[in-house]
């Protein structure tokens, strides 16, 4: 009787002690994300800039420009192509043009928050919506936290419509913790910022004059006849 009594009771001691640690990781763990979300409620969010980055030509596009119009005859597709250009008429996506997208992170707590994912979208006005990826650090450190965001605008006729954009819109939500790889808290986010019409105007002359310099400049001479029919 003796041994199964130390038996049970040893068995009933494990098991309060696993129960207590388990209690015990559950409590840390629900306190770890209190004070993740805690921090990441007074994270302030702001826009700081955007700017044009580069262009990139879809491959296909670049071949049929290049091909087409280096031989004897030119292909009466790459002419098209390259005169409706000329015209500010784009009929298919031709590739796409890059923005940065710089904002603030201020977090004004003493703990680093670890950025454990993401999703962030840029509105310009009403013309378009698309993905941010970001192109630096992960971490939102104490401080200001300078943020790196690339947008990829499709190359279509809404890339000559810049010029009517009034606004900005950022938003979306991150996911973060005290550690990395940790329990995450998520938190949604929306920045408006307002826009002159010289300020998107010049972002569209950018993105003009790059594809004429890539597309149309360099055939205008063998072409021209062609262009002004």
């Amino acid at each position: 009787m003796k041994t199964k009594f130390s038996r049970f009771t040893l068995s009933i001691l494990i098991a309060s002690m696993f129960a207590i640690a388990v209690t015990t990781l559950a409590g840390c763990s629900l306190l770890k994300k209190y004070q993740a979300a805690k921090i990441l409620i007074k994270t302030k969010m702001e826009y700081k800039d955007l700017t044009f980055d580069s262009v990139v030509i879809d491959p296909p596009i670049l071949e049929l420009v290049e091909k087409g119009l280096s031989g004897f005859i030119p292909n009466p597709d790459a002419i098209k192509l390259v005169k409706d250009l000329s015209q500010g008429i784009i009929n298919s996506e031709l590739g796409h043009a890059n923005f940065d997208v710089f904002l603030n992170a201020k977090n004004t707590a003493k703990d680093t928050l670890w950025i454990n994912n993401f999703k962030i979208e840029l509105k310009f006005d009403t013309l378009i919506t698309i993905p941010l990826t970001l192109k630096d650090s992960m971490v939102l450190a104490p401080g200001d936290n300078d943020m790196h965001l690339n947008a990829a605008f499709p190359l279509d006729m809404r890339i000559f419509k810049l010029n009517q954009v009034t606004y900005y819109g950022i938003g979306g939500f991150l996911d973060v913790s005290l550690s990395a790889g940790g329990e995450s808290v998520s938190q949604d986010f929306e920045i408006k910022r307002d826009v002159d019409s010289e300020e998107v105007k010049k972002l569209e002359d950018l993105v003009r004059d790059k594809l004429m310099k890539m597309l149309v400049e360099k055939w205008l001479g063998k072409i021209g006849k062609f262009i002004i029919k």
